[in-house]
C-alpha cells in the first residue's frame, strides 16, 4: 500500500504599504493605507510559544492522518490500521480511532477539508465531534444535507474577528444537530431527554413486598447479568440445591464463605479495541454498556485466551474434542445444522460426519452440532449432509432422493472465505456501520420524545417495533407511562362517629 503525505508550508502574511501623493485640488495632502491582516483564533496566534506549539502539535496529527480526508481513500482492514498505528505511535487505541474516523469525515465535507489542510485548525477532538454527529444522518446521506453541514462548520472554523476563541466540541456538535433537525424531524431528538433515559436505564435494585411474598429486581447489562447467572449455578451445583436458593444465599451473604470459580465464555475479534462489543453465547453482541462492564471484569479476573483460528486447525488423536475446539465449533455454527432447526449448538452433540470408527478425524471439519433428534436421523441413514469447505453452507441429502441446502449463520460467516478474511471490517463499511447505528438511536429517541408528548402507548410501541425490525437491532428503551399517585379507598366507616347516632345509643 501506497501513502500520500503532503506536506505544507504556511503561507506568509505580507502587509504592503501604498503611498499615494495626491495634486493640489487635495492640498498636497498625503494617504497611506494598507491591507488588512487576516482575522485569526486564538489558538493561532504567532510569536505565541503555547500557541505554536499546540499548531505543531496539529500540524503532525495532520501529516500522519491527512490522507485518510481525501475522497476514496480506504483501507481493507480497519482494525489492523488501528492497531499497527497504536503500537507505532504509544497512543491510546480509541485515540487513533478517532483520529482516523474524524479525518475520514472530511471525504464528504471539501469546504471543511479544505480549511484544514490550509489552517490545521481542528483538532482531533473538534473532528471526532464532526463525525459523531454526521454518523445520526445514516449510511446514506443526501449529498445535499452533507453540502448544507460542509457550509455550516465552514463558518464555524472561520473567525469573524482577531483572537476570537476556537470554537468548543459542543458548539460544532450543536450545530451540526440542529441542522438535522431542520432537515428530518425523524431524527430531532431530545439531548437532554436521552441523556436522562440513559442513566435511568442504568443498573438498578429493589426489593419490592406484596403481601407475603417479595419480588427481587436487578436490572443490570447482559454482560453482569451472565456472570450473575453462572455463579448462582455454580453454588447451585456446589451445595446441591435450587437455583433459587443458591440466589439467596449469595444475595443474603450465606455464601460468602463458599469458594465458586464459575466460568463464562465469551467471543472476541482479534485486535479487538478498548469498548468495542464482544460476542456472548445465547445472547449476541454486546451493547456499549455490557461491553464497558466486560473491560472491567477482564481487568480484576483471571482470563484464559483461547485462538479460535488455531483450534480450527488442530487434529486430535482421540475421540473427544478439546474445549477449545469445542468453543471453536460452536462460533462456527450457531445452532444444529438440520435445516430450520434452532437448537443452540452448545446444546447439541458434536457429531463427526465421518464416524470415527470408519477414520473419520478428531478435527472441526468433521464436527458438526446435531441435536439428538436429527443425529439419530443421521446414525439411521435417514439423512447425510455435505459441507462446503468455501461457502460454509451444508448439503443435506435425504434417503428419498431429496436435498436441501442451509446457509450457515454463525458467528464466523462472513469471515469463512478467502474473500472475507476473519474479523476483518473495511474503514468504509466501520463508517457505515457506525453511521447505520447512530440512525437507529437518533430516530428511536425521537419516538419517545413524541410519546412524551402525547403519551400515546400504543402508537409509541408500534414505531418502535417497526424501527427494530427495519434496522435488525434491539433499541432497549420503552416507553412507559408516567406514575399516577392511586386515590385513597373510601372509607368503610366514617372517620368520625356520628353525633345523631351517639345520641340515641345514650337514651
Amino acid at each position: 500500500m501506497v501513502y500520500v503525505v503532503f506536506f505544507l508550508v504556511q503561507a506568509l502574511t505580507v502587509v504592503c504599504v501604498f503611498y499615494i501623493v495626491e495634486g493640489a485640488t487635495t492640498r498636497g495632502a498625503t494617504v497611506t493605507t494598507a491591507t488588512t491582516a487576516p482575522k485569526k483564533f486564538r489558538n493561532q496566534r504567532e510569536h505565541d510559544p503555547d500557541s505554536e506549539c499546540a499548531q505543531a502539535i496539529r500540524d503532525t496529527y495532520w501529516t500522519m492522518f491527512g490522507h485518510y480526508a481525501y475522497p476514496g481513500f480506504d483501507v481493507e482492514d480497519f482494525d489492523a490500521t488501528v492497531t499497527q498505528l497504536q503500537l507505532a505511535t504509544g497512543w491510546h487505541k480509541g485515540f487513533v480511532k478517532n483520529a482516523i474516523l474524524g479525518h475520514a469525515a472530511l471525504q464528504d465535507l471539501p469546504r471543511l477539508r479544505e480549511l484544514q489542510q490550509e489552517t490545521r485548525l481542528m483538532d482531533v477532538g473538534h473532528l471526532t465531534a464532526v463525525y459523531t454527529a454526521i454518523e445520526e444522518l445514516g449510511p446514506d446521506v443526501d449529498e445535499e444535507a452533507l453540502m448544507l453541514i460542509d457550509g455550516i462548520l465552514f463558518d464555524t472554523f472561520t473567525p469573524t474577528r482577531h483572537d476570537q476563541a476556537v470554537p468548543q466540541r459542543k458548539t460544532v456538535t450543536d450545530r451540526i444537530r440542529a441542522a438535522i433537525k431542520r432537515m428530518d424531524r425523524g431524527r430531532a431528538y431530545d439531548k437532554r431527554k436521552r441523556e436522562n433515559r440513559e442513566q435511568d436505564n442504568s443498573e438498578k435494585f429493589g426489593v419490592h413486598e406484596y403481601r407475603d411474598r417479595a419480588i427481587v429486581q436487578l436490572d443490570t447489562n447482559s454482560l453482569d447479568g451472565r456472570r450473575i447467572q453462572a455463579n448462582v449455578a455454580e453454588v447451585a451445583r456446589e451445595l446441591g440445591i435450587s437455583a433459587a436458593d443458591a440466589a439467596i444465599k449469595l444475595l443474603s451473604g450465606e455464601a460468602l464463605g463458599i469458594e465458586v470459580s464459575p466460568v463464562l465464555h465469551v467471543y472476541s475479534p482479534k485486535n479487538r479495541g478498548n469498548g468495542d462489543p464482544v460476542f456472548i453465547p445465547g445472547r449476541g453482541w454486546t451493547e456499549p454498556e455490557a461491553a464497558t462492564a466486560f473491560e472491567r471484569w477482564i481487568a480484576d479476573t483471571f482470563l484464559d485466551e483461547r485462538d479460535l483460528d488455531a483450534e480450527l486447525k488442530k487434529r486430535l488423536r482421540g475421540y473427544v474434542p478439546s474445549e477449545g475446539m469445542r468453543h471453536a465449533v460452536y462460533a462456527r455454527n450457531r445452532t444444529c445444522i438440520y435445516p430450520e432447526c434452532n437448537r443452540p449448538a452448545e446444546q447439541c452433540q458434536l457429531d463427526h460426519r465421518i464416524p470415527y470408527d470408519e477414520g473419520g478425524p478428531t478435527e472441526a471439519d468433521n464436527l458438526f452440532p446435531l441435536c439428538q433428534r436429527h443425529h439419530n436421523m443421521k446414525t439411521d441413514r435417514t439423512a447425510f449432509y455435505i459441507p462446503d469447505p468455501y461457502t460454509g453452507d451444508i448439503i443435506w441429502l435425504f434417503a428419498d432422493g431429496s436435498y436441501v441446502v442451509t446457509v450457515e449463520d454463525g458467528l464466523l460467516r462472513d469471515q469463512f472465505t478467502p474473500h472475507n478474511p476473519r474479523w476483518q471490517s473495511s474503514m468504509s463499511a466501520v463508517r457505515k456501520n457506525r453511521a447505520r447505528v447512530a440512525e437507529f438511536f437518533a430516530k428511536g429517541h425521537k419516538i419517545l420524545d413524541t410519546f412524551d408528548q402525547d403519551l400515546d402507548l400504543e402508537q409509541a410501541t408500534a414505531a418502535i417495533q417497526d424501527l427494530e425490525q427495519e434496522y435488525g437491532m434491539k433499541f432497549g428503551f420503552t416507553p412507559k407511562m408516567p406514575y399516577v399517585e392511586p386515590l385513597p379507598e373510601e372509607p368503610v366507616e366514617a372517620p368520625f362517629p356520628d353525633p345523631e347516632e351517639e345520641e340515641h345509643y345514650r337514651r
